[in-house]
Order: C-alpha cells, then structure tokens, then sequence
C-alpha cells in the first residue's frame, strides 16, 4: 500500500508533455516576472506605437534589428533535437565556429516591427532588405504567417471580460488583462552577451557545406 502511494504521488507531481519547455541555450535567461496586467488600453501612449519617428523607430530597433545571431556548438544543437546538416550554416574558427542561430523572439519581433511599418505606409526598405515590392510582400505574408503559427500553437487562454462604456453601443472588451510574463531584458541581455559578430564578407560557406535545393 506504501508503495503504491508513493506511485501515486510521483505520477501526479510529473510535468505533462505540456509542462516539459524546449531545450535552448537561452533557457539560462528565463526569469519570471510574476503576473503582469498588460495595458490594452485605446491610445495608451507607448514608446513603441505612434508614427514612425527616430525615438520610436530607436525602440523597435532595440529589441528585433538584425536578428542578433548567436553560436550553438554540436551538443546544443543536438540538444534542440534538431539534427547537423552540411547545409546549415556555421561560423569560421576564427570566430569561435558553431552553428549559427538567433532566438525565436527576436525574429517575431521584427515581423511586428515590419508590420507597423507597412502600416504606416513604409515601404522604403528601411530595414536594409532592398528587397523588391514583389519580395516585400512576401516577407510580408511570411511574417504575418509565422505570428499566426505561434498565437495558434500557444493557444493564450487567459480571459477576456467585456464592460459597457457610455457612448458605446455594445459590450467593450477589457483588454487589460494579467498575464504570467517572462523578463524580456534578461533574454535581450543573454543574446547581446552571446552575439556573434561576423564582418560579411567572411560569412561564407565552408568547405564541407553544400546548399538546399530551395530554403526550408
């Protein structure tokens, strides 16, 4: 009887599937910040909303340009569960060598940053892409499709209430809502502590490498 109450115990205190977290090298920079009521207010200033100007641009920039590539070695990649190709890209000796990676955040936050551009009718290329109108678009529809993925994989649950508001006709959405929040600084300070910085031109292939037949 003994035993199987400690069973019972152990199997009940196990982490679900959907407690076990992802092995990244950035893991080490996961710090909880509590229960944050995230401010959804209408025209709540911000210094990240607003038309595009040199301080809001500043701020954007900050946290999504250039993706920040970082180094993984063998055993961290394999960690990831991802497996080495000759396709994937590493860095020279010379610059410590591994494979070369960036965070999942950073990459979305510049598709959000790419959105509010486009949204305020910036098409300039202002994030160094040259790309053309053609080419835009479909990195355009690549960043919206990517954010779906992820608000579709990550299923928030939290709720929303609804309020009446004089002058409104129907229910308002209270957009004001807590959320179990991470510290972004701290994951913007591991990246940047770990920030491979490689000139271009010796960002080449090497010898071993072999290119994709079309991007994966």
């Amino acid at each position: 009887m003994s035993i199987t109450v400690v069973f019972f115990v152990l199997w009940v205190r196990a982490p679900s599937i959907d407690d076990v977290i992802l092995y990244s090298p950035a893991n080490e920079a996961f710090e909880s910040i509590g229960i944050i009521r995230l401010n959804g207010t209408l025209g709540a200033s911000s210094i990240y909303r607003g038309s595009p100007s040199p301080e809001v641009d500043a701020a954007w920039d900050r946290i999504s340009l250039n993706a920040r590539p970082v180094g993984m070695t063998l055993e961290q990649l394999l960690r990831t569960g991802e497996k080495p190709s000759p396709a994937m890209t590493r860095y020279p000796d010379e610059y410590g060598g591994g494979y070369m990676s960036t965070v999942e955040v950073i990459h979305q936050l510049h598709c959000i940053d790419m959105l509010r551009r486009a949204s305020w009718g910036n098409h300039d290329n202002s994030l160094g892409h040259n790309e053309s109108p053609e080419n835009y678009r479909i990195h355009l529809d690549h960043c919206i499709e990517m954010l779906r993925q992820n608000i579709m994989c990550r299923g928030d649950v939290t709720m929303l209430t609804y309020d009446w508001v004089e002058g409104v006709k129907d229910p308002f959405p209270n957009f004001n809502i807590p959320h179990r929040c991470r510290n972004f600084e701290k994951i913007l300070d591991w990246v940047d502590e770990h920030r491979v910085f490689v000139p271009k031109s010796e960002m080449v292939r090497l010898e071993d490498n072999v290119d994709l037949s079309s991007p994966p």
